[in-house]
């Protein structure tokens, strides 16, 4: 606007286009407007008094919008805003009100006020699209921010939750298979105490279902202590580098009276050569984990096989039974802590739903894999396969 106010001060003019030619005079196109080129504006010639002296150059559309407007000297030569309005339009302009010297040569302009109006009704329109369109661009990324943020926090929780629901389950169960030897054992020397007379040989069943009780909560307890200390990282394991056919031959031998001592068949096949890396206290405990299983469910007659070989950097442990089996529906959860197949025979047995879980944890902790199988016709298998470097 100040550089409108200056063109019709110096009464200076400028076309909006300048055509392009070439060499020959030919047309080639519209040169670019140039920095300070002149835009659309309206202009309203005002006498000393007020009045209006150019309102045959408005046009009558425009005169009824802008005849409202009025001379107010005291905003000479300051930029404003200036909102008019007419029964049929209204509209927003922005105002430069200057005053033409009397020796300017256009004699519609000299000595008289010029008020310089230009429509911004477009800018304001772009600017409230604008402000809307940022309104709801910021909702929206305000919403997406606030999903993705309950998204992460939720994503980040739950190993807190889950770890917090393990806990927490672990804590019930241990307290109730703790509960039940302790609760035995409770009865056995009460009853032992209303017999105070009778001799050891008079008593020996609840002296052996006591010691039977107390043997069963000394394995329960040392293995709740071995969960808790795999939970928390307490536990190392020792790679050794071991003689693995020697090793594992003087492991498995003493099973063998034992399984035989109970009327049931023990074939070993022990086929691994050289040496590998393992802790040999794990995999010593796994392999009584698998045995111990395998006896408690393996009935009369029957028989308990164990196959260990090696495959190149690999070794390949399968205990196999032909017992009762266990059901597909079983097999998912066999080696979740505290799950029993089957709860009185569990309890017959002694068992307490944490050996597996441990044995799959030393399994996890010398980076291999453990699953069970069918054994055809009936029985299972545990296969173990873990990296001897």
């Amino acid at each position: 606007m100040r550089e409108q106010k200056n063109r019709i001060i110096k009464n200076s003019h400028q076309f909006p286009l300048h055509i392009q030619k070439n060499k020959n005079g030919a047309n080639i196109g519209v040169m670019p407007p140039e920095k300070n080129a002149s835009f659309q504006t309206n202009l309203i010639v005002f006498d000393d008094n007020g009045r209006i002296l150019n309102q045959s150059m408005l046009g009558e559309r425009n005169f009824t919008l802008l005849r409202n407007t009025t001379l107010d000297v005291s905003k000479l030569n300051k930029i404003v805003d200036l909102p008019l309005a007419s029964n049929e339009l209204s509209a927003h302009f922005r105002s430069l009100l200057i005053k033409v010297p009397k020796n300017n040569q256009n004699v519609l302009y000299a000595g008289h006020y010029v008020l310089i109006l230009q429509n911004i009704d477009a800018d304001l329109l772009a600017i409230n699209s604008f402000i809307e369109s940022l309104i709801i661009t910021l909702v929206i990324f305000w919403i997406l921010a606030i999903a993705i943020s309950y998204f992460l926090s939720k994503s980040s929780m739950k190993p807190i939750i889950k770890s917090w629901l393990r806990q927490r389950d672990f804590s019930s169960n241990a307290a109730h298979e703790l509960r039940t030897p302790l609760t035995v054992i409770q009865n056995q020397m009460e009853y032992l105490l209303t017999k105070p007379k009778d001799t050891v040989m008079e008593q020996i069943q609840p002296i052996s279902t006591s010691l039977d009780e107390i043997q069963h909560l000394k394995i329960l307890t040392n293995r709740l202590l071995m969960l808790a200390r795999s939970d928390s990282n307490i536990i190392q394991v020792n790679l050794q580098n071991t003689q693995l056919e020697t090793w594992f031959k003087q492991v498995i031998s003493p099973y063998s009276e034992i399984v035989n001592s109970q009327n049931k068949y023990f074939d070993t096949q022990i086929n691994v050569d050289g040496s590998g890396m393992l802790d040999q206290d794990l995999i010593r405990q796994l392999l009584v984990i698998l045995l111990d299983n395998a006896m408690k469910y393996t009935p009369a007659e029957g028989k308990i096989s164990v196959q260990i070989s090696r495959i190149k950097d690999s070794l390949d442990i399968k205990v196999a039974d032909n017992g009762i089996g266990i059901s597909d529906e079983d097999k998912v959860h066999i080696f979740d802590r505290f799950y029993r197949t089957d709860k009185s025979r569990n309890s017959k047995t002694g068992g307490n739903g944490l050996g597996l879980s441990i044995a799959k944890w030393i399994v996890d902790e010398h980076k291999g894999k453990i699953s069970v199988v069918d054994n055809k016709p009936e029985g299972t298998v545990f296969n173990v396969t873990i990296s001897l470097k």
